[in-house]
């Protein structure tokens, strides 16, 4: 078996009668459509049984309608993956599921895994072992997601507990999939656009395709997820007008491979189309982009971004490295100076744009010369944000067979000085904020008058913040602030 497959929490185990932090995704449950009953909104699972006050005996009644079933969920990963749960949730209410924060109460435990890295493997094994213990008597434990995806078979034959492995296939399904533990739940009602949304009320994330056509040699997602499938352009435009009639200030455009839009579907990339389209249906929210390739950020899509009022200027573009040779090796289909003709050309478009970036250090055969390029490469771009990972192998890549791997050793010393540089660089570009007016979006209070925010270069979870002082600022709402300073990765501001 593989070193991952720890079939014992990294905590303690705990008997049912414990409590657990399952830190699910969402703050608020939101229905597309307006139900006869609201459910229940979680913020925190727990194994602990609730506690129930004495009631006197009912009266003998005639006939009652049977009393409504609850699921638990457990959304990991990443926003992709988020999206793929508010999916699986509006099936559950197609029939006749209603959402619960206590496992105790749960007649179905939904865990949506993440199987991307390996320490995200151990925290989906983590939480499918410890909603077996917590599970009431006779409910239900389905787990879904990449993990199940990537290691069916062998999950199947160590992990008895689980009562329905649900697989991606069963997406379009799973109204009968839970029909086929629930016999007398209902027929599906509801359609597949009248998604529930699991993020706070103010953003929301719309996956506009899935899979992924490119081989990057250390990527595993196509193995898992497939082929890029774009969805129909029609039902994303609707998607994103029922968001933004509902007050939904963000919308984030999300997929693997966003700029490849259309090519399956339409036989032409089509995403400056559908971002104009989207920004029209949806005016008062900010629409923001993630995960552009650099090869196939087209003129069009420029000029899309440019010209539309309410797309944020703020790119999302995973570069990877700065070495031509490296780059070459990772299955990249570009190089360094058409990465930086890409990157004049956004930022001649779009003077104010953020950029934000992800790199590998550490990649099989990667010399010391070419992390002194990826180095050189970040200096002179001074992106506003990066994410930078040190190597590691992946089941099934490509990368994973390849010759001359890095020392641990090496690969943290590298992944430490690339950090302190770009941690320099980051406090330098911080400075361009300072005595500017911007509008942020509120989304959360951290204390007494003290809220964090982001602008429009800030996006939720991966980027910095910006921390409000105000006496009048309300948690999804916007607010007026002037940057006054900057302490660590985060701006500081005051009312305008």
């Amino acid at each position: 078996m593989r070193q991952w497959w720890r079939l014992v929490p990294t905590g303690n185990r705990c008997p049912a009668s414990s409590t657990m932090d399952f830190r699910p995704v969402w703050i608020e449950y939101r229905a597309m459509s307006p139900r006869t009953s609201p459910p229940v909104s979680p913020s925190q699972l727990s194994t602990k049984p609730s506690s129930r006050p004495g009631r006197k005996p009912a009266a003998k009644a005639i006939k009652t309608a049977p009393a409504q079933r609850h699921a638990a969920l457990i959304s990991l990963g990443c926003s992709k993956n988020l999206a793929d749960s508010e999916d699986l949730v509006t099936a559950l209410r197609s029939v006749d599921f209603g959402l619960t924060k206590d496992l105790a109460e749960a007649d179905l435990v939904l865990i949506n895994t993440c199987g991307f890295i390996e320490s995200a493997k151990q925290e989906s094994i983590d939480h499918i072992l410890a909603a077996a213990q917590g599970r009431k008597e006779g409910a239900k434990l389905f787990v879904a997601g990449c993990l199940t995806e990537r290691y069916l078979v062998e999950l199947q034959a160590e992990l008895s507990e689980v009562d329905q492995w649900v697989t991606f296939k069963d997406y379009d399904r799973f109204p009968a999939v839970v029909r086929a533990h629930f016999p007398d739940a209902p027929d599906h009602r509801l359609r597949h656009d009248q998604r529930s949304q699991l993020t706070p009320p103010h953003f929301s994330y719309l996956k506009i395709a899935e899979g992924c056509d490119n081989t990057c040699n250390f990527c595993a997602i196509p193995l898992f997820r497939g082929k890029h499938k774009s969805r129909k352009q029609e039902d994303l435009i609707a998607q994103a007008a029922t968001l933004g009639a509902r007050g939904v200030k963000e919308i984030n455009l999300i997929s693997q491979h966003l700029d490849y839009y259309g090519q399956d579907l339409y036989g032409e990339r089509r995403l400056p189309q559908l971002v104009r389209a989207i920004a029209a249906a949806a005016p008062d929210s900010w629409i923001r982009l993630h995960y552009c390739y650099p090869n196939d950020f087209t003129a069009e899509l420029i000029a899309a971004m440019a010209e539309t009022t309410n797309v944020v200027k703020y790119v999302d573009m995973p570069i990877q490295h700065g070495s031509d040779r490296t780059l070459a090796q990772m299955g990249r289909r570009t190089n360094r100076q058409q990465i930086t003709d890409r990157l004049a050309r956004i930022r001649e478009a779009m003077p104010e744009v953020v950029m934000r970036t992800t790199f590998i250090v550490g990649f099989p055969g990667e010399r010391p010369e070419d992390f002194a390029e990826l180095m050189d490469f970040a200096k002179e771009q001074r992106f506003d944000s990066v994410g930078c990972f040190p190597y590691s192998d992946e089941d099934g890549t490509t990368a994973a067979k390849m010759p001359n791997k890095l020392s641990a050793e090496v690969i943290g010393e590298r992944h430490h000085a690339f950090m302190s540089q770009q941690k320099k660089l980051h406090k330098a570009k911080l400075k361009r904020w300072i005595g500017t007016q911007q509008r942020v979006l509120v989304d959360s209070q951290l204390d007494f008058g003290v809220f964090r925010c982001r602008h429009f270069g800030q996006a939720h979870e991966v980027d910095s913040a910006t921390i409000l002082a105000s006496e009048t600022a309300s948690v999804g709402e916007w607010a007026n602030v002037r940057i006054t300073g900057a302490k660590g990765y985060d701006l500081i501001a005051v009312e305008a």
